[in-house]
């Protein structure tokens, strides 16, 4: 990067020229205005530091001259000086300076200086994206997909706020960009009204409004209506750019911290063993069901106990214990509805959870599973497990937890009565006695 320091004082300039070369910049170093701006004209530089008190002009003057070039309209200015005069302020920035800072820190000043620097590269190669723009008007939107297409962003264009909203795809586009005045049946403000109706999160989908008109009470109702940033027209590319590329990095950046947010939960609701749900999701499932698993169309249980589970570990090794677990898991995974919810309940137990499944429909699917793990041989052994059935009807109010226990109680009866089984208890406890429901394999 060209770096052009403007100062008189030659001791200021040497410290510059060590940094800048140190980082891997290229120093251009002028003692006056005069040159400062002779430089300008010959070569295009990266940014500019001149000092407020020059030998012939000030620093001022230096950037308003610096802004009437071809070459200097756009390049970060950085006007060096203690004073803190409101007034020279005012006047630095209304000439066009971009930041104003002193000199008595120069490792700080030139971080700065780097900051910028960074900022034009990441203005000028923006993260790749998906833009749906609205404008009716050909010479306006020549000018906006051509600068869209330099900036890396596919386009996808409409002069119709109608056909745009149909074509609108929330995976698809990462910024909206509208003229609130288009042709048709529907204006730019209605298809802002649609998207924030659908679309409440600013974050997550930015809109980026566009008007030739300059009335300030029209842009504040855009704010209010739900739109992210306005540029008005004709114009102004470098201004449009940056507010563009502003809008997709940080919708972007939204985005990578909501995969990240889901990836992590993910992972303190999921077994890495089994790949099953664990405890944790266990409860943010009872959570969901307000405690309350009776209220809609009831719900089945399947408590899973392997058996003789402790003895596959001291024979074979943890290792193949932990790989009967898993295959079991993959086999309850397989058999799973949409709808149901498996989860390893601890060590060698595992739940499932089966929404709008009465009893008799979990027991015949409890003994369908004892049949498929007796086949299944996982890591090579015969494993059989024990089942526990309960059910809770549409209209009982029966917690979860309370269904949970009858289902274990149900565990500890079938392996009571020789293990390879599937017993059942209904959630009233009607036959916790001699009347249980009982689908007997052969004993393990």
């Amino acid at each position: 990067m060209k770096i052009l320091v403007v100062d008189h004082s030659k001791v200021f300039r040497a410290i510059w020229q060590r940094l800048m070369k140190r980082a891997g910049h290229e120093p251009l170093m002028c003692d006056d205005g005069e040159s400062g701006l002779a430089r300008i004209e010959r070569e295009r530089v990266d940014m500019i530091c001149v000092s407020l008190s020059l030998p012939d002009t000030d620093g001022i003057e230096f950037t308003r001259q610096v802004r009437r070039m071809a070459h200097g309209h756009d390049v970060p200015v950085i006007l060096l000086t203690s004073v803190e005069d409101k007034q020279v302020r005012r006047r630095a920035f209304e000439a066009g300076v971009t930041d104003i800072h002193a000199k008595t820190d120069i490792q700080q000043l030139f971080n700065r200086a780097r900051r910028f620097i960074r900022d034009g590269e990441t203005d000028s190669d923006p993260p790749s994206g998906c833009v749906l723009y609205v404008e009716d008007s050909r010479t306006v939107s020549r000018i906006m997909i051509h600068l869209l297409a330099k900036m890396n962003l596919e386009v996808d264009h409409f002069r119709s706020a109608s056909d745009a909203w149909e074509a609108f795809d929330e995976e698809r586009h990462d910024l909206v960009i509208s003229d609130i005045l288009v042709e048709g049946e529907m204006s730019g403000i209605a298809l802002v009204n649609r998207l924030r109706e659908r679309y409440p999160d600013k974050t997550r989908l930015p809109i980026l409004a566009m008007s030739g008109m300059e009335d300030p009470v029209r842009r504040v109702e855009l704010f209010r209506l739900g739109v992210n940033d306005f540029i008005n027209k004709p114009v102004i590319i470098e201004e449009a750019r940056a507010r563009i590329s502003n809008l997709i990095v940080n919708k972007q950046l939204f985005d990578q911290v909501q995969q990240q947010r889901r990836q992590l939960y993910d992972l303190a609701m999921t077994d890495p063993l089994t790949g099953l749900h664990n405890r944790n999701a266990l409860s943010d499932f009872t959570r969901q069901q307000d405690s309350q698993c009776g209220d809609s169309d009831g719900l089945g249980l399947i408590l899973i106990d392997i058996d003789h589970f402790k003895q596959i570990n001291d024979r074979h090794g943890h290792l193949v214990g932990d790989e009967v677990l898993s295959q079991v898991g993959d086999l309850l995974t397989k058999s799973c509805r949409d709808e149901d919810f498996a989860v390893r309940f601890g060590g060698e137990e595992l739940l499932l959870v089966l929404p709008g499944c009465p009893l008799e429909a979990a027991t015949r699917r409890a003994e369908e599973l004892r049949l498929a793990l007796e086949v299944l041989e996982p890591a090579g052994l015969h494993v059989t497990a024990s089942m526990g059935v309960s059910a809770v009807g549409p209209r009982q109010n029966i917690e979860l937890d309370a269904v949970i226990r009858l289902a274990d109680r149900a565990v500890y009866r079938a392996k009571s009565q020789g293990r390879n089984q599937v017993v059942s208890i209904p959630a009233d406890g009607s036959g916790d006695d001699d009347d249980t429901l009982s689908l007997t394999g052969s004993d393990s």
